[in-house]
């Protein structure tokens, strides 16, 4: 048998176990393997062949414990048979990757039984025994072989070869004790079984390597495929690194929409084309959260212009060439964005005067007031009203009218900071908000702005000169932070100006706006007939005196 010396010497066992030991292990190494099945039933048949040969080298012990021949053959002859057919099946995973047919498994394993019954319990012939014992391994190691030089491309697959010289070793020496009586060197066996293991790490690097040229291969075409993709796309399309944001890729329409030579894009940064930084920071921070986005506008430049447009951006992170990189695809929305625009300064700006509506300043400025109510800064409301406009409208006409009102809002933008928010509150009034002044700054501005107001001049129709004046309420910070209430406040100063002549600035003064309102209402009782204040006063009708008779004719 092919292990007999081994195990029959203690010394030469633990070679053949450590031996044993290192094909146990290669196997499971290149258990990743197409063939991993065949190599699995190849170690088991080998265990068997070992537990043979262990079996035949202990024969003596066994009878020394009266286990009888016939039981003893029987077990052995079970053993190689179970071994040959777990050797076929091994050839048959690794070539064909599939288990051997049912039919032929069952014909194999019937007949080898019927033989093993005939040879011991019918013939009792113990050289048929003995040759029989040694041509079922050889059979099915010979499959193996015949497996392994089967496979496509074997010359090209060191390992693969090395395991079929390997398995062409066992099966030379099987096949030398029957024509040779001699014995071979005990370590013929043990350096077949080392280029067996050796082989199966063989196998499984280039297995490895393999795979490798394929995802190499894959990544490639991929490149090439996404690179195509890029060239004919209909949108502009910019590949960026992730790493250092430099362009590596644009197809003709980006080339175009960023003004750019395609020998060029490799000096420049994704990042170099963004007007607003605040704008790339929060683009970035949705790219780290989730690695797309869709649909994100920003607002961009070329590198030689200076006009800005808008773009609708969608970008993903992807594998690119063994690199990381951002694919944004970009749709043109300048003119949507122009349009949006129009609609929206329709909506905030009156429309005569093109300064802000009412509700655009209401929704604004209650904004405004908190930010300076964080940042601990003064501000004012002022409320302004052109003095005896129902005179100018009655003497002139409206359209000269429709001129003062839109001087005004002129004279009012330009004498105020671009911080500051204008509009126009409804009929002849403005409002106007200043921010970060204290009450006797903002009454110089509120006396500055009237002045200047004053000394503006539109001409009618017919080329008449028309002058006019405004009164100014302030309502400066620290008494309430709520809007309506500001904008009450600066009502009643201005109410406080026209009452002391026009054409003047008043500051929200509470105490005295009572007292004006007081007298005015005292005022107005006065003029009512007495008889109204009596409050016993009768109904009076014009039927009094009448008699019901008359009525009823």
């Amino acid at each position: 048998m092919l292990f007999f010396d081994f195990f029959y010497n203690g010394t030469y066992g633990i070679f053949t176990l450590a031996a044993l030991i290192f094909m146990l292990l290669s196997t499971f190494y290149a258990f990743s393997l197409k063939q991993k099945t065949g190599l699995l039933y190849f170690l088991g048949a080998f265990l068997l062949i070992c537990a043979t040969s262990l079996l035949q080298a202990n024969t003596q012990y066994f009878y020394a414990h009266a286990v009888s021949v016939r039981i003893l053959t029987l077990v052995e002859m079970l053993l190689v048979l179970t071994s040959s057919l777990l050797l076929i099946t091994a050839a048959s995973y690794i070539l064909i990757n599939k288990p051997l047919n049912l039919g032929l498994r069952f014909s194999f394993i019937s007949l080898g039984i019927l033989v093993v019954i005939y040879t011991i319990f019918i013939a009792n012939n113990a050289d048929i025994v003995s040759n029989i014992r040694q041509i079922l391994p050889i059979i099915g190691m010979s499959y193996v072989f015949l497996s392994f030089v089967s496979l496509p491309k074997f010359w090209s697959k060191p390992g693969i070869i090395l395991a079929s010289f390997s398995v062409a070793g066992f099966i030379i020496l099987m096949l030398y004790p029957i024509f040779y009586e001699n014995k071979y060197p005990w370590y013929l066996t043990l350096i077949l079984m080392l280029t067996m293991g050796l082989s199966y790490i063989l196998m499984y690097n280039e297995n490895l390597k393999s795979e490798i040229s394929k995802i190499k291969a894959i990544q490639k075409a991929t490149a090439i495929n996404i690179k195509n993709i890029i060239k004919s796309s209909p949108f502009p399309i910019i590949l960026s690194r992730l790493g250092d944001d430099t362009l590596i890729m644009a197809n003709n329409n980006a080339l175009k929409l960023f003004n750019l030579n395609e020998s060029d894009i490799y000096r420049y940064h994704f990042k170099d084309f963004f007007v607003d930084a605040e704008n790339r920071k929060l683009l970035n921070e949705r790219l780290e959260h989730n690695r797309e986005v869709h649909d994100f506008e920003i607002l961009v430049k070329t590198l030689t212009g200076n006009t800005p447009f808008w773009l609708l951006l969608s970008a993903n992170v992807i594998d690119y060439n063994n690199d990381v990189v951002l694919y944004s695809a970009f749709q043109d929305i300048t003119s949507r964005k122009r349009h949006e625009f129009v609609l929206q300064s329709q909506a905030d700006r009156d429309p005569l005067t093109s300064i802000y509506n009412r509700r655009y300043f209401e929704k604004n400025v209650a904004e405004r007031i908190k930010q300076s109510h964080k940042k601990r800064t003064p501000f004012a409301v002022f409320m302004i009203d052109a003095d005896n406009f129902k005179n100018i409208n009655d003497t002139y006409g409206h359209k000269t009218g429709d001129k003062v009102l839109i001087e005004l809002a002129s004279v009012c933008e330009r004498g105020l900071r671009q911080e500051d928010i204008v509009a126009r509150y409804g009929g002849e009034e403005f409002i106007v908000f200043v921010d970060n002044v204290d009450p006797s700054t903002a009454t110089m501005v509120a006396n500055r702005l009237r002045k200047t107001i004053s000394d503006s001049i539109v001409y009618s129709d017919d080329k008449v000169p028309v002058s006019f004046s405004v009164s100014i309420g302030i309502a400066p910070s620290g008494i309430s932070d709520n809007i309506s209430v500001m904008i009450k406040m600066a009502d009643d100063a201005m109410y406080l100006a026209k009452q002391n002549g026009k054409n003047r600035v008043e500051v929200y003064d509470k105490e005295l706006i009572e007292k004006i309102k007081l007298q005015e209402d005292s005022s107005n009782t006065k003029q009512i007939h007495p008889v109204f204040l009596s409050e016993e006063t009768k109904e009076i009708s014009l039927l009094d005196g009448i008699e019901n008779s008359i009525l009823e004719d």
